[in-house]
């Protein structure tokens, strides 16, 4: 069971960054009802499960049991979502966590070549260029009231959204769920959705032209090995016309097999990585597309040329009839091993109640990538693939770059 909520990082601003996934880690840390000792004894108990986070758009507080347990449990999915209490030492301990979590990220470079990336192609006050954790300037300055007021303000009902997927009907499911939330009110959240629940909460994410040239960071760490190389700009929309042909693009482009053009020109035939992918982060704004590669230092410069290289061509020329088989043949085959775990099936729900896509998405979901062609990934590739307005940033032992483009050793 999963309660989704129009409460993620996108209602935030650039010096709150980090307050919705910290807001969203204190639910189950005490409520009302139950401290977070006698949250603990009901999962020790009944072996059941409690989650809690965030996202770029939503939150929510999920749990996993069995279905003996599945009321008593909903009940405690329920007391977090509707009254959590925010104690003041769990909330010390909660920020201790995270400031902890954010240094450990600071000698990730992964994680650097990320967080790089977003802050060069979207500008400093969209939702997309903050750091989910936030920085330890932001979640210092977090205090209780605002925790509190942030809580109040979204994880209300109205736009909520709860999934439930296992071995429980509709008809009891309701009951139960009518029995245990039906006191739950909004204080100070309430608002007028015209019937658009989740989708309708969310706030509209500004577009995000990036950048104006090529542009280049590079974070020298002379005490790692690898250097990790991060190539991007903003992308598209979840419900772009063009979305489709996007993903089977970028199928074929970084994703098949172990990374499909990319991971084959650049790990496999030249042997400069141990990994090369790409990745499409279409969202309610737009989100990244990113190319990620991890190589030897003396690779960096040749592995970035390959990327490029490989923009180009799929920019250029007409993709095989056997790619785009092999392509559209991995994406929906994927979909029913997506779907084989409660929680998989629960994600799928989310996302069609999110982007409003009709209770017989997944139905129609083969269809829609079937019908992409050769025409059409030629034509999205070269309008979405910019390699002359993008950011490419590298962490690791790297030499870095002066103001002229020369290294520095």
């Amino acid at each position: 069971m999963s309660l989704r909520f129009a409460a993620g990082a996108a209602f935030e601003t650039s010096s709150t960054q980090g307050l919705a996934g910290f807001c969203s880690a204190m639910l189950k840390r005490g409520t009302e009802k139950r401290t977070k000792f006698q949250i603990g004894e009901h999962l020790d108990f009944t072996g059941a499960l409690l989650a809690s986070g965030s996202t770029r758009h939503t939150a929510y507080v999920g749990a996993k049991s069995r279905v003996v347990d599945f009321e008593s449990t909903l009940e405690l999915l329920g007391e977090c979502a509707a009254s959590a209490s925010f104690p003041v030492s769990e909330t010390e301990k909660l920020r201790g966590d995270i400031l902890t979590a954010i240094q450990e990220d600071l000698d990730d470079t992964r994680q650097i070549t990320l967080d790089m990336l977003r802050a060069m192609v979207y500008a400093p006050e969209h939702p997309y260029a903050w750091r989910l954790l936030g920085t330890s300037e932001s979640i210092q300055a977090v205090d209780r009231p605002t925790l509190v007021n942030f809580y109040r303000s979204h994880f209300v009902p109205s736009g909520a959204v709860l999934v439930v997927v296992g071995g429980v009907g509709a008809d009891s499911t309701r009951k139960v769920v009518e029995s245990k939330l039906a006191d739950w009110t909004s204080e100070t959240g309430a608002q007028d959705l015209n019937g658009g629940g989740l989708a309708a909460a969310l706030p509209n994410i500004p577009d995000a032209p990036g950048p104006e040239e090529r542009t280049r960071k590079v974070q020298t760490m002379r005490n790692k090995a690898q250097a990790d190389v991060v190539i991007g700009h903003p992308g598209l929309r979840r419900l772009d016309d063009d979305y489709y042909a996007a993903v089977v693009m970028n199928m074929i482009l970084g994703s098949f097999a172990m990374g499909g053009r990319l991971g084959r020109s650049i790990r496999e035939e030249k042997g400069m990585a141990y990994y090369a992918y790409s990745s499409l982060g279409a969202g309610v704004g737009p989100g990244p597309f990113v190319i990620r590669a991890g190589v030897h230092p003396d690779n960096v410069d040749a592995a970035v040329d390959c990327a490029f290289e490989e923009i180009e061509r799929i920019r250029r020329e007409p993709v095989s009839e056997e790619e785009l088989a092999d392509a559209q043949s991995a994406i929906v085959r994927s979909l029913p091993r997506n779907l084989e775990t409660n929680e998989g099936m629960a994600s799928a729900l989310h996302s069609i109640e999110q982007y409003q896509l009709g209770l017989d998405y997944l139905e129609r979901f083969p269809g829609f990538v079937d019908a992409v062609d050769i025409e059409q990934i030629l034509a999205t590739a070269e309008n979405r693939l910019h390699p002359d307005r993008c950011a490419v940033t590298v962490a690791g032992p790297y030499p870095s770059i002066d103001a002229g483009g020369a290294k520095k050793t």
